[in-house]
């Protein structure tokens, strides 16, 4: 998707609710994918001017076509008329939270069973050793006591809290000087703390030489494996999938950083995701870590797309890709392990039938063979779709623009139609992930890595939880109540208070959501200050008090019945 499209489609969707973003221009035909420019393969040097860049793809392209030519009968092998029709097998497993969930749960119950204990307790383990062997190597005036399970959690549930109230620098959270930057973050941890633990912040021994040279992602190995087996313990996709690249920001040193001018993250380390089309759940993943012995892997497409299907043989899962993927020979791989598979694919793909001569708008002409269907239809420009599993007379129906604000609906071949349902899964969750990611600056690139798959094991328990009915709000409120379950306070010594900012870490009262309905705010009652921007209602109060309060009320009463 180009960076303009991503820009309109996050000034459309002002309320980050999952719902409207589903339901948002994301279901449009994505016309990047039929562009023939944005399918360079993307561990291949490009020329930076336009003209000579525009000269080499065409050349590579016609080197292509030099060796599709070399496949001898394709074009007698499809067939545009006499189908055959086919078995339809549905998807074998049941969609849905695999854990059994409560019907009213707490976020911390649900992301406990992807962060678990075993995950904290090696993350402390890991930081007081690295801490040990730096300061043992280079004295620091520092002072430094071991870091804890609860404390950790601290940091990490801060984190997730300032991805949501983002300020320049992450020493504004502590200046409590101006009114602008008061927040209750000094209750739950002094600077040099939170600074402290950032600094030795760490996943793997730095001395565990055997590790480091076999594999490029040596320091975040067992985190990545450890969540990818609990995002497939946790839930199980509703038999549609997308299978799509994204890019975690980074722009320092880093051997198999990425440069794609075409994405809105144009610097960074690749990742392979396999999401759920619905929700942009991440049921598998993969980091890109570039070409081996400096030469491009033949193939790469193919052996991802088949790495992250693995777990779901024999499934009937329906799997969704761009032309980067899309080929004949994949294709039928997949089919001969059980899954069903859709995508656009490239005109000089092997084993696919010429383009046909120029048609009318919105026609289209289908071919077969075998368990293959191959479309191609005519919009703006040929749209060419190929499918292992659905019928060639099927049809379906996509909405056009016609001008500004007309829109219609098209019949267009089924492939093309879902295609157009189902390809938006990666985007989806970069997307929601986007909107409240711990983005401050870091030279290490692991913990870019580090802090995106929080966010992700943070949306993944969302969908969870959502999917079982034990959760009505949306992904924003879901990362402010885990953040602040996480977040325990570790120092005696209170930060000054402000009238005007909600007090949710006090040892002494709590403002927190402890009603079912709503109820009448205290102070406004007493004041008679009910407003239509602040109505009366409200299913916030302080528990010690066991009154319902306004988040901008709570601090002026419970300061008042402290005196």
């Amino acid at each position: 998707m180009s960076s303009s499209r991503r820009k309109s489609l996050h000034a459309k969707v002002r309320s980050n609710d999952i719902d409207e973003v589903i339901n948002s221009d994301l279901n449009e035909i994505r016309q990047d994918d039929f562009n023939e420019l944005n399918d360079i393969p993307d561990d291949v040097d490009v020329p930076a001017d336009r003209v000579v860049r525009e000269q080499w793809i065409q050349a590579m392209f016609r080197e292509e076509e030099g060796e599709m030519r070399e496949f001898v009968g394709f074009q007698e092998e499809w067939k545009t008329n006499n189908f055959h029709s086919r078995e339809k097998i549905p998807y074998n497993r049941k969609p849905g939270a695999k854990i059994e969930i409560p019907d009213v749960v707490t976020p911390i119950q649900v992301f406990s069973r992807i962060f678990t204990e075993e995950l904290w307790m090696r993350l402390v383990t890991e930081t007081n050793l690295y801490a040990d062997q730096t300061r043992s190597a280079t004295p620091s005036n520092s002072k430094w006591v071991p870091v804890t399970v609860k404390e950790m959690k601290t940091f990490v549930g801060l984190c997730l809290a300032m991805g949501i109230l983002r300020l320049p620098s992450r020493r504004d959270f502590w200046r409590q000087k101006k009114w602008l930057f008061r927040t209750t973050i000094p209750q739950a941890i002094s600077r040099d703390r939170f600074d402290i633990i950032w600094r030795y912040l760490h996943l793997q021994d730095n001395k565990s030489n055997d590790v480091k040279q076999s594999d490029k992602l040596w320091k975040v190995r067992w985190y990545l494996d450890y969540l990818k087996d609990r995002f497939q313990e946790l839930y199980e996709v509703d038999g549609f999938v997308s299978v799509d690249e994204s890019m975690v920001k980074f722009k320092g040193r880093l051997a198999f950083r990425q440069y794609l001018p075409l994405k809105p993250t144009k610097w960074g380390i690749k990742v392979w995701v396999m999401a759920e089309s619905s929700t942009g759940y991440v049921s598998n993943f993969q980091v890109y870590t570039g070409r081996e012995g400096g030469s491009s892997e033949k193939g790469l497409a193919h052996r991802i797309v088949m790495d992250l299907a693995g777990p779901y043989f024999g499934s009937q899962l329906s799997i969704f890709m761009d032309n980067f993927y899309s080929g004949v020979p994949l294709f039928e791989e997949l089919k001969a392990h059980g899954l069903n598979a859709c995508g656009t694919v490239r005109s000089n793909r092997k084993g696919i039938p010429p383009k046909p001569p120029a048609m009318e708008k919105h026609r289209y002409q289908v071919y077969q063979k075998d368990d293959l269907t191959f479309c191609a239809w005519q919009d703006t420009k040929v749209v060419l779709v190929l499918s292992n599993y659905h019928e060639p007379m099927a049809e379906g129906s996509v909405r056009r623009r016609r001008g500004e604000d007309i829109q219609r609906e098209v019949r267009v071949p089924a492939c093309v139609s879902d295609y157009q349902k189902h390809m938006k899964g990666v985007d989806l969750l970069d997307q929601m992930v986007s909107y409240y990611q711990f983005q401050h600056r870091s030279k290490k690139w692991w913990r870019r890595l580090f802090f995106f798959f929080l966010s992700v094991s943070c949306y993944n328990s969302f969908i969870a939880a959502r999917s079982a009915g034990a959760y009505k709000g949306c992904y924003k409120e879901w990362q402010e109540d885990l953040a602040q379950e996480l977040v325990t306070p570790v120092t005696a010594k209170s930060a000054p208070q402000c009238a005007a900012a909600p007090v949710t870490a006090s040892a002494e009262h709590d403002c927190e959501k402890i009603f079912e309905k709503r109820k009448i705010c205290r102070e406004c009652s007493l004041s008679k200050s009910g407003t239509e921007a602040r109505p009366g209602a409200t299913v916030y109060g302080c528990r010690q008090c066991n009154v319902p309060l306004h988040i901008e009320c709570f601090g002026k009463h419970c300061r008042s019945t402290r005196k």
